[in-house]
């Protein structure tokens, strides 16, 4: 009997072991296609471009093509064509976002904020418009606005844009993140509604923006950050309401004589706003030893709990979904995994999204319900996936 027992227990154990270890997968749909170009409804992305005469050219001994031309003038007659591999992308002057059945756009080389339908329809520019062309009937809304960088943006539940406007000017010198920049917010429409700062009014800008986001109440954080330290503020109807400065918390911990010093990694914002998860990265010296994550109440400004304790570095704190399901991620090779944990601090699921990797460029994100998205860049076009 005792036998039997012991039979059934291991086979609990191996069944229990094996639903941690076992991976679902889910499953990818394509949202929407936007071309690369320059023309509305498109999007600009800088690549390494191919050199001017083509390899099938013949010339003469002198370097004169057989029409007579020499190389420089034929280098004139031949129009450039963006290269298309591993290296050519120069630089991330684009950032997509989506929210609900919209898909916000920023493109920094043409200074325009684009908003399409889910099926990558245009419907809305924000930005330098062309007014000669901007007469023609168009089938979406263009309005004029001289942004200066697009940093940020969010949306709102009444399709209200949030964008975060950096300040560069000719003699701003170093990282861009760091200049000073207000939050100016549009409405469905991108008509130009208000400005603010800090303390709500112009007065003070933000600098270093790590992220916008609004609850499910309808109000507006902005989380900032400056090295080590890390900020919040709570907006209601523009209304300044609650400020968080995260730097009062000392992460310190003693194990068998050994101190280890914690840093604040990311933070996420509960959708209801009345608190956050603190991820903290602990090292012995330079050597990271675990990662611990946090609650904190905004109604109390205290730390109300300890969640979990993480040991692996590459499980990295991803997304808080309806405030009670932790994802993290894990990439590693060409897999990208995600870990879910409870609020309790125990792993309910394993899941792993895979996509194509011979792309330039692609970036994993998530909504305001938490779904998972994918962007990427390849040949001539953007393309935008959903993961369930």
């Amino acid at each position: 009997m005792k036998q039997i027992i012991l039979l059934h227990l291991l086979i609990i154990i191996i069944l229990t072991g094996c639903s941690n270890l076992f991976v679902s997968s889910l499953n990818q749909k394509m949202v929407a296609s936007i071309k690369i170009g320059v023309a509305p409804g498109e999007i600009q992305i800088q690549t390494e471009e191919t050199d001017g005469i083509n390899e099938g050219d013949e010339s003469d001994n002198g370097g004169n093509s057989k029409d007579g031309k020499n190389k420089d003038e034929k280098n004139k007659d031949i129009k450039k064509k963006p290269r298309w591999d591993d290296n050519a992308l120069k630089t991330l002057t684009f950032k997509i976002a989506v929210h609900k059945n919209k898909i916000i756009a920023a493109d920094n080389n043409f200074k325009r904020l684009q908003i399409f339908d889910d099926d990558g329809s245009l419907e809305l520019i924000i930005g330098s418009i062309n007014t000669k062309e901007s007469k023609e009937k168009k089938s979406y809304k263009e309005v004029n606005f001289n942004f200066n960088v697009i940093g940020s943006f969010a949306m709102d539940n009444d399709n209200n844009i949030y964008v975060q406007n950096r300040l560069v000017t000719k003699s701003s010198t170093g990282d861009s993140d760091f200049l000073p920049s207000y939050i100016i917010v549009f409405n469905k429409n991108g008509e130009l509604q208000y400005t603010m700062g800090k303390t709500g009014t112009q007065d003070i800008p933000f600098f270093y923006i790590e992220k916008l986001f609004i609850d499910s109440e309808e109000r507006f954080f902005v989380l900032s950050r400056s090295f080590n330290s890390w900020e919040l503020i709570r907006f209601n109807n523009k209304k300044r309401e609650k400020y968080e400065d995260f730097s009062k918390l000392n992460f310190v911990e003693t194990e068998n004589n050994s101190t280890y010093k914690g840093a604040i990694e990311n933070i996420e914002i509960f959708e209801s706003g009345n608190g956050v998860i603190i991820s903290v990265a602990y090292y012995n010296d330079v050597r990271f030893k675990y990662r611990k994550l946090y609650e904190y109440s905004l109604d109390k400004s205290e730390i109300v709990r300890e969640i979990t304790n993480i040991d692996d570095p590459k499980n990295v704190l991803f997304n808080i979904v309806d405030d009670k399901i932790l994802y993290f991620w894990n990439i590693e090779g060409k897999e990208t995994k995600f870990i879910l944990f409870n609020m309790s601090g125990n792993i309910i699921n394993n899941i792993k999204i895979d996509f194509d990797r011979n792309n330039i460029f692609s970036k994993i994100i998530h909504n305001e319900s938490g779904t998972i998205y994918s962007y990427h860049v390849n040949d001539d076009r953007l393309k935008i996936y959903s993961w369930k």
